[in-house]
Order: structure tokens, then sequence, then C-alpha cells
């Protein structure tokens, strides 16, 4: 007996989509919002407590998981302590394009595929869809000090409330032959802001207020914050003056103020630079005023027109190049205060049977030119308005690599606000050794490789019992 075809049910239909396909999205979408989040380590920052190519999942509600469609976030039931390893927004990009959170609206997060925003005001020409397709990035590290604690590093070393840490998990890798004075090296003495901690904005040096500048922007991810500096002499504004002989130091957070320098002066280098040498040229003031009140060096043309959506990318600014910026106006000062301090020999009149002389000194004050006065005046505005001062809204970390001589983090960019962290590390779930790039996703002839780089040994470890 032939069996009847059975006719077609909407309602078992959506029963069954609804069974196989819509609850299991909704709530793997669930767990990705609330309660994990994976991520790959690209680097060797970690080394040797995670591996280039280790894949791991972070704990989001051990911190406080996000609150949706808002910048919130659900309270956690610890907050990240020293030793934690930690995954967390780098705050040396803007969480918005342009950092204009009045004109884009973020739209949501496409995971591998970055994130997307709507442009309100887009120019003429330009789409309204704007794809942020490699940031806001996410960063881990491990956190050394939390807020109240003082931090120094000497000698690439990392000192808390005055004791050397050679005791944390993942103490550190050191690799360096050499020491220099750059934020790897060298950092005095300093405390992490607590809660309710005041700063003044006329006291700080220009590298803290920098720093200032990217904690007002991670309490405050709603409203722009804008860095604006000038550079004035004898009460003149003269922000195209153009530094003569401007020495900066060859590190590695001095990139893009070298290849400036470089390409302003049409440099082409005779030798070898090494890490801690320093080159000197004509740079003008108006590229660090630029930098600075931008916070970051668009990677795309902000003008490009046309297509479905315009892509955005961002280079940091580092706040050391400020610090540098700083100290060549310091000596602008100083070969003033000796040019006025030295008086030439001066020839004068005198009866016609002689000629007679008058030797100044220095101290002199009737020959002595009158001392120019360089200095730079700058604003921290919040939403426009100017700040004062600023007080610290929410706990603040300090985060470092493990890899101490080859890492990029808060030596460099300052604190990490409680807002930015993301999650805690909890386990590695896949590790593989590509270092060589034999195994390519995209070439299938490549595939067969896989399994012989897989670091088996590695699938499944705790991070908090990695030492």
């Amino acid at each position: 007996m032939e069996n009847k075809e059975e006719k077609f049910s909407a309602k078992k239909f959506l029963k069954g989509l609804l069974r196989e396909i819509i609850v299991p999205v909704a709530l793997a979408l669930i767990v990705i919002q609330y309660v994990i989040q994976a991520f790959q380590i690209p680097s060797g920052s970690m080394e040797d407590t995670l591996h280039t190519g280790d894949f791991l999942l972070g704990l989001k509600f051990t911190y406080g998981s996000p609150i949706p469609f808002s910048n919130q976030k659900f309270p956690g039931y610890a907050y990240p302590a020293k030793g934690d390893v930690v995954i967390f927004r780098y705050p040396g990009e803007p969480e918005y394009p342009d950092g204009n959170p009045a004109r884009y609206t973020h739209l949501f997060n496409a995971l591998m595929f970055g994130n997307l925003y709507w442009d309100h005001e887009p120019k003429a020409g330009q789409p309204h869809l704007v794809h942020y397709a490699d940031g806001p990035k996410d960063y881990i590290k491990r956190c050394v000090a939390t807020s109240g604690d003082t931090v120094a590093v000497h000698k690439g070393r990392l000192y808390i409330n005055g004791v050397l840490q050679d005791t944390l998990p993942g103490r550190g890798k050191y690799t360096a032959t050499a020491r220099t004075f750059s934020p790897r090296d060298e950092r005095d003495a300093f405390v992490v802001p607590s809660v309710g901690d005041t700063f003044t904005v006329a006291d700080m040096p220009l590298e803290k207020l920098w720093w200032l500048r990217s904690l007002v922007a991670q309490e405050n991810p709603d409203e722009s914050v804008e860095f604006e500096i000038s550079l004035w002499k004898d009460s003149v504004e003269i922000n195209n003056y153009d530094f003569e002989n401007f020495r900066i130091p060859v590190e590695n957070d001095r990139g893009l103020a070298l290849n400036e320098l470089f390409r302003r002066n049409r440099m082409v280098l005779q030798q070898r630079l090494t890490q801690g040498d320093t080159v000197s040229g004509v740079m003008s003031f108006a590229y660090f005023k630029e930098l600075s009140r931008i916070g970051y060096l668009p990677m795309i043309d902000p003008n490009i027109q046309g297509g479905f959506m315009r892509p955005v990318s961002y280079m940091a600014f580092e706040g050391s190049l400020l610090r540098d910026l700083e100290g060549n106006v310091a000596l602008l000062n100083q070969a003033e205060e000796d040019s006025a301090g030295t008086v030439e020999m001066v020839e004068v009149d005198a009866p016609q049977d002689g000629a007679a002389t008058v030797e100044g000194v220095a101290g002199d004050t009737l020959d002595a030119p009158a001392k120019s006065k360089f200095e730079i005046r700058r604003r921290l505005l919040l939403g426009g308005k100017p700040l004062e001062t600023y007080v610290v809204k929410t706990p603040q970390f300090f985060m470092m690599g493990d890899n101490h001589d080859n890492s990029a983090d808060s030596r460099y960019w300052g604190f990490v606000s409680l807002r930015n962290i993301r999650a805690k590390a909890f386990v590695i779930y896949f590790s593989f050794e590509n270092d060589d790039e034999a195994f390519v996703l995209k070439n299938p002839f490549t595939w067969w490789r896989l399994p012989f780089r897989i670091r088996w040994g590695r699938l499944g470890k705790m991070i908090h019992m990695i030492d």
C-alpha cells in the first residue's frame, strides 16, 4: 500500500525552524554576548605564557557583561586582580570612527568581520554605512597593578609599591641586551588612579595629560574628547613654527615622528640606527598639533567616495612623542637663557688719540638681549567644554605583556578603565604553530599540514595554571 504524500504544514515547518535554527542561534548569541569571548593570540607579547597561534576563551561575566544597546555593563562579581590575564578594548584607538559618537551610531559587532556604524552626516558622495574592520581592537595582557598601586619601571624591570616584581605569574621574559630611556625600560614612579582622584589639567606634563585624555575617553564613551595644544612665544601664538634642530630618540614608539622627520628633511640613512640613538632635523609644531587633536592617524583616506560602505582604520599616536615635544621646547628656552647671559665685545666712540672698548660679561643687563619665552598651552575638552579638573569615575588598571621587552602595553599608552575590560582569560581550546605560514586557510592544498602543527599539549590548559 503506497504512503500518501504528506501535505506541507507551515506550522510544522516553523516549529522545526524554531527548534533547529532560531533557538540554537539565539542561545549562541546570548552566550557570546554575556558569557564567553573567543580570542586568538596574534603576537608574542605574552610569551612564554601564551604563544602566537593560541586560541582561548575568556569569561565575560567575571568582570561584568555588556548591556545591549548601551555603553554600560552589568556588575561583575570581581575586579581584575594583580596577576589576572585580561582581555580588554585597546584604549589607543577610537571606539567610534573619528572619535565622534555624535556623528556615528554603532549598529553591531560582526565578530571576525569587525564593527559596522551608521554615519548620520556623510560627506557628499559617501555612503551612510561605515565598516571598522580592524577595530576597536581587543588586546590581551596581564594586570600588574590596580588603583592605588605605585608603579615604576627601571632597566626594564617592574616595581609595584617599591617591590621588584619577580613573583607574579608569568613573571617576565627579558631579551634586550641594552637599556635606554624608552617607556619600555624607564618609568618614574606614579600612582594608578583611584575612584575620586582629581587631576588638574594645568599641572600635568603633556605625556601624562595624554594618558588622562585616554582615561576620560574610556569613561565617557558617548561624548567627544578633544586635546588641543598650541605654541606661544612671548605671548604670541606661533603654531606654524619650525624647529630647526628637533631631536627624536630612536625608539619603537617613535615611528610616526621619525618617518615624518626623514620625509621632511629628505634624509637618507648612511649608517644603521639602533635603539637609543638620537636623530635631529627640521620639524613643524603643526605636525604635533594636528596629531594630538585627532588622537589617531587615519590609515584610509577619510574623503574616499562611492561604494556600499566606507572603510576606516586608525593607527595610535603615542604620548611619548609629546614628551619629546616638551623636551625640545625646553631646549629652545635653554638656548634663549644661554644667549641672554653672554655679551660680545662692543666698540664705542673714543677720543682721537686712541680707541676704547667696553667688554661685557655674563650677567650684564645693559647690553644683554631680552630672552624669549616659549611655552605650550593645552586644553582638554569633554563634549566641547574645556576641563580644568577631572575626577576619576571608575577603577583603573595597569597592563603589561609577560614578554616585557616586546610588548606594547600600559607603559606606552596608560591606564585601562574598568569599562574597557572585556573578559578574564580562561582556557586554551586550540593551538597550532604556523610561524612559517606554511598552512594557509585559503589554500586547500596546505590543509594536510594542520594536524602536524597542532600543539596537542596546550589544548585544554587553564590560563591561571600556566606559570
